[in-house]
């Protein structure tokens, strides 16, 4: 727990800070749209294409971070309190790698089913979904990890991981159904990238991220 007590963990959350604050300031409709991504998908249709290397670059290395503060909730909620910097890179690490693996994977898949645009559409939305979750995640970490001192930042996290992981699994839902992965009518293959690309994955990130500490 010492790792949310430095003054590391406190800059990284000032640097958020900065972040998020500049891109509200920066254009105030696109992050009304972003709020709205559950209900519709404009933000993804309208300002991926149209975004600068730069910025994806900036947005996508804030939102690693405070995914992996998340994660971090998640392995001291397991490992009695314990959790060090040297724990939370190697955390960073794990979810950048795990990232563009499955870009990479999805992208090839298109590329040999010649369904291009469709792993595109879903690069988009599940970047989109990465930073709301992000955004709507971000003042209950600071909420915790500053309320009364951070004295309930031990008890409180696991919460905040899994109200976050169940937002998550919503949007998940969410994007499949955008992409009609639902239709009946090719349900053999949905299941099967259900299982290789949704489920498998994941249930093999918890189990690299209860071996990292």
């Amino acid at each position: 727990m010492a790792f949310y007590l430095t003054d590391i963990y406190t800059v990284l959350l000032i640097c958020s800070t900065i972040v998020f604050a500049t891109f509200i300031f920066l254009d105030k409709n696109r992050f009304l749209l972003l709020l709205e991504y559950g209900i519709n998908q404009k933000y993804s249709l309208m300002y991926h294409r149209k975004d600068t290397i730069i910025y994806q670059f900036l947005i996508s290395i804030n939102t690693s971070i405070i995914l992996s503060i998340l994660m971090s909730f998640y392995i001291i909620s397991i490992n009695n309190g314990n959790m060090s910097f040297y724990i939370f890179i190697k955390i960073v690490a794990l979810l950048i790698i795990f990232y563009l693996i499955k870009m990479l994977i999805i992208r090839f898949l298109g590329i040999i089913f010649e369904h291009l645009d469709y792993a595109k559409k879903y690069y988009y939305n599940y970047s989109t979904s990465l930073f709301f979750l992000s955004i709507i995640s971000f003042p209950f970490i600071v909420c915790i990890s500053y309320y009364n001192n951070g004295l309930y930042i031990f008890y409180w996290s696991k919460y905040v991981y899994f109200i976050c992981f169940f937002i998550y699994f919503i949007l998940k839902i969410i994007i499949l159904n955008r992409l009609n992965l639902f239709r009946i009518s090719f349900i053999f293959y949905n299941i099967l990238y259900l299982c290789a690309l949704e489920v498998m994955p994941y249930l093999a990130l918890l189990e690299l991220l209860q071996l990292i500490y």
